[in-house]
């Protein structure tokens, strides 16, 4: 009903430049009031959902077993505007790997706080660092692990990078796919200040999300949880911007998992308290400090071939955060690797993982 009334934009041009195009968004919104919701429900009635409380925070978890002699227990942590559905695709290729039976990982898929089903935080938000902390608690006292690994993308690499930072006894290794990283502002070699120079760039070109997120959520939230075509454009833009391309200059992030992702955000209405994690980063002392990397061995994963191309960091810069022990680049995947490359990504967790179990 609510999509049947929205009043189209002004054209205000076919191209992207200056955000969603007019005829792209009228599309995207007739394809969402024909989506097939009860099909989406069946899809999820055949995954184990859990619902944990951990202090005062309410949490979604999806649970997947793994099959084989001895799966290790991973933590997989999404980032935005993503939600557990991105892991869908790649979840059968780790739990249940034909060809690597002992390969195979249990794996605990949890909503970060404010996305999805899992309860809203308190108003101020949660910084990784906090969310860290309910992760490890839901991996050693909730599920009973005493040793696992993780995974993280964008805010779930904030998110993993804390974890091993804080757990180094529970962690037994980490990777991360395309993570954010902030050059420290001293002691910057040449590679790190071209970095720098290219993400400030970016910022200004493409990071007006990031501020409006974190300065004014509550104003943005207003309009988005209020209209089904702004939360459309809103998210929709970005997962163009941020998606590799499959022939022909289809977006790798399918259309129905963006029209599932879309329909998530609005019936559980989360889109405000998932913008909530860029107003504790901005107003919370909760950067990762550079120079003291915990000694947790970690993967780093560049994944490329975004419409909208990251700066890609130098190693020498993620090795400022972390103990990067297995680094690897690819002109795929974009940042929702997950969907956009799951045998790749799966591929690269199990050869990273396999000597640590």
């Amino acid at each position: 009903l609510r999509l049947s009334r929205t009043r189209r934009p002004l054209d205000l041009g076919h191209g992207w430049d200056r955000g969603v195009p007019r005829t792209w968004i009228a599309e995207l919104l007739d394809d969402w009031r024909g989506f097939d919701v009860e099909a989406l429900q069946g899809r999820l009635d055949l995954l184990t959902h859990y619902r944990a409380q951990v202090g005062d925070q309410q949490l979604h978890v999806v649970r997947v077993e793994g099959r084989g002699p001895r799966p290790m227990p991973l933590l997989l942590t999404h980032g935005w505007p993503g939600s557990f559905l991105e892991y869908l695709k790649l979840a059968p290729l780790l739990a249940d790997p034909a060809a690597h039976p002992a390969d195979a990982f249990t794996l605990i898929i949890p909503s970060l706080p404010g996305f999805g089903f899992s309860g809203p935080p308190p108003h101020e938000g949660r910084t990784a660092r906090d969310v860290a902390r309910i992760w490890h608690r839901l991996m050693a006292e909730g599920f009973g692990y005493e040793r696992y690994a993780a995974h993280g993308s964008d805010l779930g690499a904030g998110v993993t990078g804390w974890l091993a930072r804080e757990r180094p006894d529970s962690v037994v290794g980490i990777h991360l796919a395309t993570p954010g990283l902030a050059a420290p502002a001293d002691d910057r070699s040449a590679a790190e200040e071209r970095f720098a120079a290219a993400a400030a760039r970016w910022t200004v070109d493409e990071g007006g999300y990031m501020h409006e997120h974190a300065t004014k959520p509550a104003t943005l939230a207003a309009a988005l949880s209020d209209s089904p075509a702004g939360l459309a454009a809103w998210i929709g833009e970005k997962v163009v911007a941020w998606s590799s391309e499959r022939a022909g200059g289809v977006s790798a992030f399918d259309r129905d998992l963006l029209l599932s992702t879309l329909t998530l955000y609005w019936v559980t209405n989360t889109i405000a308290t998932s913008l909530l994690p860029y107003w504790a980063y901005q107003h919370a002392d909760a950067a990762l400090p550079a120079d003291d990397p915990s000694s947790v061995p970690t993967s780093v994963t560049l994944f490329g071939g975004e419409r909208v191309p990251f700066p890609k960091p130098p190693r020498a810069l993620a090795e400022r955060f972390y103990n990067v022990t297995d680094w690897s680049e690819y002109p795929v995947g974009g940042h929702f690797p997950a969907v956009a490359e799951p045998e790749l990504l799966a591929d690269v967790i199990r050869r990273f993982l396999r000597p640590l179990r």
